[in-house]
């Protein structure tokens, strides 16, 4: 065994708001949203946990249109007689 000690994590960045536009943005463009969470988790937690509720939230909104789409479609085509 060695003594060897983890170095400590960094401290939060003094830009670290938790700005509700980065929710806003990742709500619109889901897949920055994703990747700011991925790069910021460790370095900005306030600001990953805001980019990632607005990729949660866009992903939802975006599967729940294409469902009532598909339904609306289908019953489209149901309706004109194919």
């Amino acid at each position: 065994m060695s003594n060897v000690q983890m170095p400590p994590p960094p401290p939060p960045a003094q830009n670290d708001t938790g700005s509700f536009g980065w929710a806003v943005l990742g709500f619109f463009i889901p897949i920055v949203g994703l990747i700011l969470w991925l790069v910021w988790k460790d370095t900005r937690p306030k600001d990953s946990i805001q980019s990632r509720n607005g990729f949660i939230a866009g992903l939802i909104v975006s599967v729940v249109f294409s469902i009532i789409y598909t339904i609306a479609m289908g019953a489209l085509i149901a309706s004109a007689g194919y």
